[in-house]
């Protein structure tokens, strides 16, 4: 891409109002070069990563199972895994017609790009058949099979939906299961609700612009919002499902900035309130050994990640207000010693 390209396409961007997800804002922190790479270039790569496929299915047989068809593709086959499926997709987002096999030189290419395979070099020598096999060959094999080649045909008619194989969707339906099981997380979700005076909301788009002081908006997809109008109050419910144990749930929400996620879905909710209604948020987890358990956020934790959002925007605001997305707030505002 040209210069003149970027700058075309980053006056196109700021001409437009913006609204930051947590996912946005995360990533501005993590690298604003990334974020401007995602968000004003479209250089956007789809994520793959099992932990987010697994959660969103797990969402969808929970909140939402009677669309999960529209949502979801199942693989007969496994789906390949790791450093394959990367390159794979990465190849498909390159050329996305025929076979994987007549995309050998897209592939060699995207092996150079994330230096996999690397390694492999061509035969110094004739094996007892007579035949040598380049680096090149070798690489090739190492990504074309049966598994890629069913994978690469779903990859072509998936029309926007997720790919998942049996075994993920067995293990997310158990997960699912689980849950409904548990009182205390069906109670919370309302999964059988009968009562009129409690009103259920369920994977809700949220959004809202106009905030003193901010040149850009909020936004988020919520799991399920119970609105109680006896109670006077509103429950955030998000599920959560975790590699590690509901003992690091703790240490996980500071690692992947769960809090701020929290902390945007209770100002959003609470600033759309025209009732005043009181705000509880509640992390519902399901850890590596299937264990459940609703993490309540107490008022005074959420008041403490409030605080925390509000210096989190004002580093967006840093960075969207004067257009510098070559390293993060602290490195581009202080000087930084070991």
């Amino acid at each position: 891409m040209t210069q003149v390209d970027r700058m075309t396409m980053e006056e196109k961007f700021f001409q437009k109002e913006f609204f930051f997800s947590y996912s946005g804002l995360n990533k501005l922190l993590f690298s604003p070069r990334l974020w401007y790479k995602h968000y004003v270039l479209q250089e956007r790569e789809e994520r793959t990563d099992n932990h987010l496929i697994e959660g969103k299915v797990i969402h969808a047989l929970l909140l939402d199972e009677a669309n999960f068809s529209k949502n979801f593709m199942i693989l007969p086959g496994n789906i390949p895994t790791g450093n394959t499926r990367t390159v794979v997709d990465k190849v498909f987002n390159l050329k996305s017609e025929g076979k994987l096999s007549d995309c050998k030189e897209e592939i060699i290419t995207v092996l150079k790009e994330i230096n996999l395979h690397q390694s492999l070099t061509d035969d110094k020598k004739a094996d007892k058949a007579g035949v040598t096999v380049t680096g090149d060959e070798k690489r090739l094999a190492k990504i074309i099979n049966e598994e890629t080649e069913s994978y690469w045909d779903f990859l072509k008619n998936k029309e926007g939906k997720d790919i998942i194989d049996m075994e993920t969707l067995t293990r997310c339906r158990e997960d699912a299961e689980l849950l409904k099981a548990d009182s205390r997380i069906a109670d919370l979700l309302k999964l059988e609700n009968t009562n009129k005076k409690i009103t259920v909301y369920n994977e809700q788009k949220i959004g809202r612009g106009g905030f003193a002081g901010l040149p850009f908006g909020l936004k988020g997809i919520l799991d399920n919002i119970v609105v109680d109008d006896v109670a006077k109050i509103m429950y955030i419910n998000d599920i959560k499902t975790t590699g590690k144990t509901i003992e690091d749930f703790v240490e996980t929400v500071e690692y992947y900035n769960y809090w701020l996620q929290a902390a945007i879905y209770d100002k959003l909710v609470t600033d759309m309130n025209p009732k005043d209604y009181k705000v509880k948020f509640t992390f519902i987890v399901i850890d590596k050994y299937q264990q459940v358990y609703p993490f309540e956020v107490k008022e005074e934790t959420m008041n403490t990640w409030k605080v925390r959002l509000n210096e989190v925007l004002e580093k967006a605001k840093w960075h969207y207000t004067n257009r510098k997305f070559n390293l993060p707030h602290k490195f581009e505002t202080e000087t930084v010693t070991l």
